[in-house]
């Protein structure tokens, strides 16, 4: 199965903390083995925003070497499609939060993200 990420999902699965929850956790290491974790291009910018922020302790260049660690992590491009896709959605979401949406309505794929209002929102399927 396919999962898209958001970004502190990716930035706790990448430092193991313990914030990931379980199911989270399992989300990426069943990719990991059998499908793709999507990654869209506004996570890592926003990576790459925190990070200088010093939000986090990752850094933009480790999250990069981490993601291409592994085969099967996809960067999804900003395009077009993801962008007709975001026009879409009616609900009010911020602008990062919505491509992400988008992304992972574009993909069919899961989110793996403990966003509440995208969780109550059920306009895509997410695993917390």
């Amino acid at each position: 199965m396919n999962f898209v990420t958001d970004t502190h999902s990716l930035v706790w699965y990448f430092t193991e903390d313990s914030r990931l929850s379980q199911k989270g956790m399992e989300a990426f290491e069943r990719a990991v083995n059998e499908g793709l974790i999507i990654i869209p291009t506004v996570v890592l910018a926003e990576i790459m925003f925190i990070a200088k922020k010093g939000r986090i302790t990752l850094t933009f260049k480790e999250t990069l070497e981490r993601i291409e660690n592994y085969e099967n992590y996809y960067i999804a491009p900003l395009d077009i499609e993801i962008l007709g896709v975001a026009d879409n959605i009616k609900l009010y979401l911020e602008m990062h939060d919505k491509l992400i949406v988008a992304t992972a309505l574009y993909f069919e794929a899961g989110l793996i993200t403990k966003d509440d209002q995208i969780t109550k929102a059920r306009i895509i399927s997410t695993i917390w």
